[in-house]
């Protein structure tokens, strides 16, 4: 299961780069609903890293790590016109970096479990996994709102 996680985690990198490939010249475009342009997407996918990032070594650190929440709208305020390439750059050097941290490590490290604001356990390779699908729909967020 991991080499699977792991494979669509570097995924996630192609698609990031492609989706900005693609759209650049839109990225600052303001949906009609008032959300998030994609630019602010792709801020929010740079955030995220940075988040996994410190749980992912938290989790490998700390028995049962407990997540710290963050308000992601805040987040997206703070600059509204964070360039687009820094954040995709960001993203990519940080998730290369969490993968090879975590590639070749023991079933039993990658099965820690951190604790989800919520309360809700959450093993590091399936958090792992649910960033994958997270980083997906943002990228369907970002395609929506630059058109």
């Amino acid at each position: 299961m991991s080499k699977e996680v792991f494979a669509t985690s570097l995924d996630d990198v192609a698609r990031v780069q492609e989706f900005y490939g693609a759209f650049a010249s839109r990225l600052d475009n303001v949906p009609s609903d008032g959300g998030w342009s994609a630019s602010q997407c792709l801020a929010h996918i740079c955030d995220t890293e940075i988040s996994l990032s410190l749980r992912v070594r938290m989790i490998l650190t700390s028995d049962n790590y407990q997540f710290s929440a963050w308000d992601e709208d805040a987040f997206a305020v703070i600059k509204k016109d964070r360039d687009a390439k820094t954040s995709v750059d960001t993203f990519a050097a940080l998730r290369h970096n969490n993968l090879d941290l975590l590639s070749g490590l023991s079933a039993d490290k990658l099965e820690r479990l951190g604790v989800k604001a919520n309360g809700e356990p959450v093993k590091l390779i399936d958090y792992l996994a649910y960033m994958s699908k997270h980083i997906k729909a943002h990228l369907e967020q970002a395609v929506a709102a630059s058109k």
